[in-house]
């Protein structure tokens, strides 16, 4: 498993698919979700989205991409789009973008988030997840785990608490291509809390993997839907909300936001977004 510091080191060009995908798939954060990511995971949806935003959308098109998690089908999103001949700037957010890289002793780390929930361990020979498994109890390593999980933990808060302190390094949960890009921009954002920053802002909206019924309640998702409504530039901004699934098939709609403060169904893919109803069910607030 490759190291944090090494992962964060290593410039961008020299980095893998594999070795992002297995970089980010293995980071569990503190509210229990995987930054799990795949390359192409879109590849079947994307070209009907160009199609689409070529005829429906400005040619200089902005586009706020909810949840990036670890940036990587942003980079693909925006690769496909300029391709394709669009101007496109786009905006990734996600809850969870800063972190840090803390040397806690000589040729050690831990990665945390700004709480100081730790997300991963480098030791001088091996890069060692936080959490026991199952496995680890067959084996006699959760001893060792929490033990390390303990000391790394106390000892990087402890650093964190003085600042400007040398050892701590701060890095985004970000793939390093998707910063490389001058037309993406990632910043950490909650799409539950109304940001007026982004009124009126966006052509396109995309809420990937992130908006379902596994995740938040009904009253929560209308909340959310309401303010990528308020987002949207009038007329006819669009919003695509998509689920993939455990087989990798990608169930999602495109809305376009009408005449009035509703959304209107544009598009199916597969069997169509689980919150369909909610969506056609929300009223967007008026400015």
């Amino acid at each position: 498993m490759l190291a944090a510091k090494t992962f964060f080191d290593t410039p961008w060009e020299q980095l893998t698919p594999r070795m992002e995908e297995d970089f980010f798939t293995s980071l569990m954060t503190g509210n229990k979700t995987y930054k799990t990511t795949f390359h192409h995971r879109f590849s079947d949806i994307n070209p009907y989205l160009l199609d689409y935003l070529l005829h429906h959308a400005p040619a200089a098109l902005k586009v706020l991409d909810v949840g990036v998690s670890s940036g990587i089908s942003t980079v693909e999103l925006y690769d496909d789009l300029r391709q394709g001949g669009l101007d496109v700037e786009i905006l990734g957010t996600d809850i969870l973008v800063d972190a840090f890289l803390v040397r806690v002793f000589p040729k050690c780390h831990a990665l945390v988030e700004p709480s100081g929930f730790p997300l991963r361990f480098d030791l001088p020979l091996v890069s060692m997840k936080p959490w026991v498994t199952r496995h680890d109890y067959y084996s006699g390593l959760f001893i060792l785990r929490k033990l390390v999980n303990a000391l790394f933990t106390h000892r990087a808060r402890q650093i964190l608490r003085s600042p400007g302190d040398t050892r701590v390094s701060e890095v985004k949960l970000v793939a390093p291509r998707a910063l490389a890009k001058a037309g993406i921009t990632v910043c950490s954002d909650d799409i539950s809390r109304y940001n007026s920053a982004f009124e009126a802002r966006f052509d396109f909206v995309r809420a990937a993997n992130v908006l379902n019924h596994g995740y938040f309640s009904p009253a929560a998702l209308s909340t959310m839907i309401a303010n990528t409504g308020r987002y949207l530039r009038k007329p006819h901004g669009s919003l695509f909300v998509v689920r993939t699934h455990e087989n990798r098939a990608n169930h999602g709609t495109l809305f376009r936001r009408g005449e009035g403060e509703h959304f209107e169904l544009v598009h199916r893919f597969g069997s169509g977004s689980e919150i369909e109803d909610v969506v056609m069910g929300v009223d967007i607030p008026a400015k």
